[in-house]
């Protein structure tokens, strides 16, 4: 049930914002942007919040504009990854994560404006998109706190210097050629599920990195696989919007415990279904997820196998390192 209201809640500024500007797709990505600016409230408290509520409305019109060139593109998901990295020295990086996670579908994939293609130049469709997340993101930390005063929340745990340092530049090398290589190759596609991957499943320290990726990977398959049945038994678009509402209501509530792989197995046909244009177009979009979810993956095990061989290395030849 407190599922339930959050989800309504937060979904307050989306209907507003559509009935003014009749844009459903670039609205719905106010409940997102409240999302973040939530989690770093809870997180890091209300200085986080306000913070987040900022960095979400200055950073989307750049993220629109600098997709159009793949550097820029790949420079601006470099600089939040590092900001992301730095922060987990004091615990933090969870909740800011979420900025550079969701901005990446912003850099690679804006969404589309009436049935013109989108121009990343335009300055109403700029100044909307700002309004959109900015809002969504303020309206989150001004309506639930107050609902919110009586939860119980754990201080973050500060990570160590030597797990701070190889998170920050595995996240930050990992995602940038990853974008660079999305902006290139995949421009408007569904490339930014990559970069999302990439940084949903890698954790400060090797053991729960691979616990993370072995997760993801299995709810993935899960995910997939019920999402490709949903649309033999389902073809009417407004029924598999209302089926997938109800999964993420689940997923909420899973999330809260520690079952990740069940988390990801009933967030992943929500998700696919929400960012197809159709019924028909589920089972692409499935098809691409899972490709992009195992390369992710395969990329994370690689960059965990290379760190975890160099902390090995320094263990072993500690005597050597300190003399040199």
């Amino acid at each position: 049930m407190l599922a339930v209201i959050a989800i309504v809640v937060m979904c307050v500024p989306f209907a507003v914002f559509t009935v003014i500007n009749h844009e459903v797709a670039a609205s719905s990505w106010a409940v997102l942007a409240g999302v973040t600016a939530l989690a770093n409230y809870v997180l890091g408290g209300p200085a986080f919040g306000y913070l987040s509520v900022g960095l979400l409305t200055a950073l989307t019109p750049l993220a629109i504009v600098s997709g159009s060139v793949p550097l820029a593109g790949a420079g601006l998901m470099a600089i939040m990854c590092y900001g992301v990295g730095v922060s987990a020295a004091r615990g933090l990086n969870r909740g800011l994560l979420l900025i550079p996670l969701f901005l990446a579908w912003m850099i690679i994939a804006p969404p589309p404006w009436s049935t013109t293609p989108v121009d990343r130049d335009s300055t109403t469709y700029l100044l909307w998109n700002m309004l959109i997340w900015g809002g969504g993101a303020l309206w989150a930390v001004l309506v639930f706190p107050p609902l919110l005063r009586k939860m119980k929340t754990r201080p973050p745990e500060p990570n160590s210097r030597a797990d701070t340092v190889i998170y920050t530049v595995t996240i930050t090398v990992l995602c940038t050629l990853s974008t660079l290589a999305v902006l290139i190759w995949w421009p408007g596609s569904d490339g930014a599920w990559l970069v999302v991957t990439l940084l949903a499943i890698t954790q400060v320290g090797h053991v729960e990195t691979v616990k993370r990726t072995a997760g993801r990977v299995v709810g993935t398959v899960i995910g997939v696989a019920a999402a490709a049945l949903l649309v033999t038994i389902i073809s009417n678009g407004a029924v598999l919007i209302g089926v997938g509402l109800i999964l993420v209501v689940a997923a909420v509530v899973i999330r809260m415990g520690p079952h990740y792989w069940l988390y990801m197995a009933f967030i992943t046909p929500a998700v696919v279904v929400f960012s197809s244009t159709s019924a028909a177009d589920v089972d692409t979009t499935d098809a691409k997820r899972l490709t992009l979810t195992l390369i992710g993956a395969a990329l994370v095990l690689l960059a965990s196998g290379i760190t975890l061989l160099w902390a090995r290395y320094q263990q072993t030849h500690a005597g050597t390192l300190a003399a040199a």
